[in-house]
Formats: structure tokens, sequence, C-alpha cells
């Protein structure tokens, strides 16, 4: 499903009007009759016909409001439109509908001063739409902060105000919504970062942009990734397969005190569906391994007692590289010295897909090979590292800084952000699973497993990583309707993974 920056939607809107001369006020009537509709087919969850205030801004999400005002008090409804501005501030677009309604039906009330509206059952917010940036000002603040504590069904107009369409990043007090209906297409911002708290049920209506217009703005493809597009990618296990068929991964993880991430990782790539692991291990760990990896092989690696692998352990690792398919590097390998020499040798010499994972990322920026076989995985934190930019301004400028990071870097990213987001060139996915049980040490383990996984049963690399995360996200959505999020751990996943593929394997 395809989602817009800020930029391009405003550009959607100025193509359609100017090059294929769509009314801007038709838009802004088809917008009003999609809320229209909305509540005329929800109004029977309120116990009567719902009193409705409608609060307006001056930009086009109040022209939107204040044309639905008129549409609503044609059907009689009990409506009271409040202006967050004085009359001579209104738009020429939205004065005409302003004055329609004071002509046919009465007052309208204005400016910034909190008034407490009582006995009302629904809320429009047409205060702020998507340009807004920053921090909203105290007086808007006191109003949100009345509508967030109210007991009001809220419906925001294309976006929640003092939600970035850009960055998902909310002001400190922002709209938290119900529904969120948006026009055309969603905006980036209704599902990064804060956009999940406070958009609510997002509902995307058509008002007559002309796919033509959408083709002609700039070469970003940005997609939703959803459950229709996991079932175009997902393919069954053929009936004549045999193990070494579907697929090899070898797993170069783990060190002592960190085990764990190994066994993950690699459980995560069996339970994805690959025919056969071998995982790499510092020969004084090797017991451990052995005991808890029990379907996947293992290759103990001499480490003089050290519990870390080391470039001395090269040549050991390459004899295996052959056989891979698909090779995970860096889950808890720690950051020796001589474990970063070997990852760095590793990655510049070896020409088959790599997941660079955790530990394995701190030696990114020293490669000097071709990287188009690489997918990297970094959260927030690592990024901010690998660009040496600091993680706030990165969140500000998400989608800008790692687009331009993206022209300089061929392979693909799974950047672990709020969802996860898969960058490949001038494309980028978002993922629509997943929740906060995920923000727990291990799963970004197991993903690292599950993109090997899929990689290796001949699934290109940024297909791999958008069905990955969303599997991943989904057994966490599974996971914390018994476990909770609080008590989801990440060898849960593993299991659930298996089953939440083997549902859409059988659809």
């Amino acid at each position: 499903m395809r989602i817009l920056t800020k930029n391009q939607s405003k550009n959607l809107d100025k193509t359609s009007i100017n090059k294929f001369n769509i009314a801007e006020s038709a838009l802004m009537d088809s917008a009003a009759k999609c809320i229209f509709n909305y509540i005329e087919n929800h109004k029977n969850i309120f116990e009567k016909k719902p009193r409705i205030l409608i609060l307006c801004g001056k930009g086009n999400n109040g022209g939107d409001s204040i044309c639905l005002a008129n549409m609503l008090k044609g059907k009689d409804y009990d409506v009271h439109v409040h202006f967050l501005l004085e009359k001579k501030q209104i738009s020429n677009l939205s004065l005409k509908h302003h004055d329609k309604y004071l002509e046919l039906y009465g007052s309208i009330s204005y400016g910034i001063e909190i008034k407490k509206y009582d006995d009302f059952d629904f809320l429009v917010d047409g205060i702020i739409g998507i340009g807004f940036r920053g921090t909203l000002s105290q007086d808007l603040i006191d109003w949100v902060n009345w509508i967030n504590h109210s007991n009001l069904f809220v419906l925001s107009v294309d976006i929640p105000s003092g939600l970035n369409a850009d960055n998902g990043l909310a002001s400190p007090i922002a709209i938290k919504a119900n529904v969120t209906i948006t026009f055309g297409y969603a905006k980036i911002g209704l599902y990064l970062a804060d956009g999940k708290d406070h958009v609510g049920e997002v509902i995307i209506k058509d008002i007559g942009f002309p796919k033509e217009a959408l083709e002609i703005q700039d070469n970003i493809d940005f997609r939703l990734f959803t459950a229709e597009a996991a079932k175009e990618i997902l393919t069954k296990v053929p009936s004549n397969t045999y193990k070494q068929n579907r697929g090899k991964v070898l797993i170069i993880a783990g060190c002592s005190g960190m085990t764990g991430a190994a066994i993950l990782s690699t459980y995560g790539a069996l339970r994805a569906g690959t025919g056969v692991t071998i995982t790499v291990c510092p020969s004084s760990l090797s017991s451990i391994y052995e005991k808890h990896i029990l379907e996947g092989m293992t290759l103990s690696c001499n480490d003089n007692g050290k519990g870390y692998l080391s470039l001395d352990n090269y040549d050991e690792i390459m004899e295996k590289i052959e056989w891979a398919d698909s090779l995970v590097i860096g889950p808890g390998l720690g950051l020796e010295k001589d474990t970063m020499s070997l990852v760095a040798k590793l990655v510049n010499e070896v020409n088959k897909p790599i997941v660079l994972d955790a530990d394995g990322l701190a030696v990114f920026p020293s490669l000097n090979g071709p990287l188009d076989n690489l997918v990297i995985t970094p959260h927030l934190g690592e990024l901010s590292r690998i660009l040496n930019i600091e993680k706030n301004i990165l969140l500000k400028n998400f989608i800008q800084i790692v687009k331009n990071f993206m022209v300089e870097y061929p392979g693909v990213a799974i950047i672990k952000h709020v969802p996860a987001c898969v960058f490949n060139g001038q494309k980028m996915s978002l993922n629509s699973t997943g929740n906060p049980g995920l923000a727990t040490a291990g799963s970004g383990d197991v993903l690292s497993g599950i993109i090997a996984s899929f990689i290796s049963q001949k699934m290109n690399s940024y297909d791999a990583c958008r069905l990955s995360s969303y599997f991943h996200g989904l057994a966490a959505d599974n996971l914390i309707k018994y476990k909770g999020i609080r008590g989801l751990i990440a060898s849960d996943l593993p299991l659930e993974i298996a089953k939440v593929i083997n549902e859409y394997e059988n659809l």
C-alpha cells in the first residue's frame, strides 16, 4: 500500500489541481463527504444521534471540517462549530463554507481561548493538518489536553493535530484520536514513531486524485507492508524438496556471556524454514551450543579459552562459506578487536548474502567491499553511530537522512525503528505488525536468523527483510494476547513465527 511524505502529499494536491484541472473545492467537498459517510455509518455506536463538536483551524483541515458541518446540519445533526482563530484569519476556500453555515444554520464561535463544551458525544479534529512540525503552542496544548481527557469520540481529519506527517513524532501533547480519516494516500507519520499511539483506526479514502498525478511525484516509493503483500511473496515448499534444497545458513555469532544470541538466531533461521544451519562457536563454549542447538550443526573454532572468535579462525570459517547460501554475522559476537578484524575480513571478502547484525555492525564504517550483497539491521542507536549523526536529529529527519544514506549504500537496510523500516535504493517499506513487546533482549537476533533463512530459500534480500519483519511482528502480536507486552521474551518468538508462517502458507 502506497504511503506519502508531507511534500509528496502537498505536491499531489498541487499537481491534481494545476495539471489535471481538479477543482480544490471538489477535493474539499469529497473529503468532507467521506467523513460524513463515516459518521452516518457509525452513529449507532451512540445511544442516540450524536451531538458533534467540530474544531477548525485555518488550513484545509479546517475547510474540510466546516464543509462537513454543512452536510451534517443538512441531515439534522446537532452540531456546533468552533474556529480556533478569528474570522478574518479564515482562508478564502474555507470562508465559502463558513458563510454558508452562518446563513443557513446560525452561530459559530471563534478564538484560541479554551472553551470547555459539555454534552457532546463526538469531536471532529480539524485543527492542524500535515503542515505541523515542532511543538504546539500553549493555547493549543490546553485545547488538546481538554480533548484527550474528555470522553468524546475523536475523529481526526487527515492526521491528528500535533503529529508530524513525515517523522511520526508527536508534540509533547497531541490529539489521541479514535479514528483518523486520511485522504488519497496515507501519510508516513501515521505509522512511524509516535503515530500508532495517536491515530486510532486509520481509514484511507479516495477523494479523486488522478493516479497519473501520483506517478509524477518524486521517485521515492514508500509502501506499508501488509498481509496482502506477505501473501504475494511467500511461496509454498515444494513436495519434492529435501533439506539441502531448503536453504543452508551459516551463523557466526555468540561469545562468552552472550551465547543466547547465537542460539536465538539459529532458531529464527530454522523456524522460518531453512533446511540446515551451522553455528560457528568458540571451542570453549561449544558444550553450550551443542546442548541448546539440537537441530542445527555447530562448527567449533579454537579460541584458546578466550570465549570469543578471532582472526585466527578465518580459514576454518572460510572452508564452510562455499557450503552456505547465506550468512548471519554479528549477534552476541562481542567487540573484541580481534573479533572485529575477523568480521571485517569476512564481510569484505565473502561474495554471498550476509546479514550483518548487532555487534557486527561496528565494522560497517570501515568496510571497503562492494556491499551489494549485504543486509544491515541497525536499531536507531546503531544507525546513529554508523552515520555519526545524533539520535535526536536522526529521529526528526529520519526519512531524508536514510534516503541520502541509501544513495551511497547499495545493499538493503532493515532499520529497527517503530515500526521496522526496510530500505533498498529509493524504495522503502514500513512494517504493519509488531508491538513494544519486541523491545526485549534477543528479539533482533531472532529476526536476523529469519532474514537469512528466507534469503537461503532463494528470496531476494529486500523481500526477505520485508517478509521477516512482518512475521516477526505478527508473532509478537499473537504472543502478547496471552503473555502480555511485559511478559514477552525472545525465546517465545521462534515457535510462534513458525505458526504464523504456516497460516499464511496455507491460505
